[in-house]
């Protein structure tokens, strides 16, 4: 027996020792940090006038694109207005809130050019007939007074609920092809080669994917459009 423990004991011994964990070298680059987006809410719109959000997304270099979420008490489908950057921030201008759209729900969302996505939580912004009907509540900053384009996350073309002042509806997925092909109609309906005051283009001749891209033009108040 104890011939067999001191047989064991040497083997022990003669093993080669564990060899030490490799140090990290210092100019290693990390990963990339991840994408974070810094927003103070707004709790108070002004009907009829484009609420415009900003936000912070970062690190500025990762960012493919910014985005604002948003529909109107009066439907739960989500559409969103594309953000661009403005001095150090993202700026994303929303249609023109009526005044029974209350509360209009938001959040923004950044996108990195990995695609990784990151967003903040879901605001809640009543809608009155003026500023001062705002009290304490944060108001939105008013926005260009220009019609906006929306894309719909349900993937219609059904003008968003509550809102007007929407120059045209995207499907989400329409891609490049179809956005272009938007505005090329829009131009020619702009130079008489296409009359009427809406303009819809089936999306079937445009991108593998998308229902239609509908264009209003010249209407603050246009009529409902189909769903896909």
């Amino acid at each position: 027996m104890n011939a067999f423990i001191a047989s064991s004991v040497a083997i022990v011994l003669a093993a080669a020792p564990l060899a030490p964990a490799a140090p990290q070298d210092p100019t290693t680059p990390a990963g990339p940090a991840p994408l974070a987006v810094a927003h103070s809410p707004v709790t108070c719109m002004v009907a009829g006038t484009n609420p415009q959000i900003d936000a912070g997304i970062s690190p500025e270099g990762q960012v493919q694109a910014g985005r604002v979420y948003f529909h109107s008490a009066l439907g739960g489908a989500f559409y969103y207005v594309e953000m661009m950057p403005e001095l150090g921030r993202y700026v994303g201008v929303l249609p023109k809130p009526r005044p029974d759209a209350g509360p209009v729900t938001y959040y923004v969302e950044g996108v990195g050019h990995d695609y990784a996505q990151t967003q903040t939580p879901e605001s809640l912004a009543v809608v009155v007939e003026k500023p001062e009907d705002c009290k304490d509540r944060p108001l939105a900053a008013l926005g260009p007074a220009d019609p906006v384009r929306v894309f719909s996350v349900a993937g219609g073309t059904a003008l968003p609920p509550g809102f007007t002042g929407v120059s045209s509806v995207v499907a989400t997925g329409a891609g490049a092809g179809a956005a272009a092909a938007g505005t090329t109609a829009a131009a020619a309906g702009a130079a008489g080669g296409i009359s009427g005051s809406t303009l819809a283009i089936v999306g079937g001749a445009v991108a593998v994917g998308v229902g239609a891209i509908v264009i209003t033009t010249g209407d603050d108040n246009p009529p409902a459009s189909p769903i896909r």
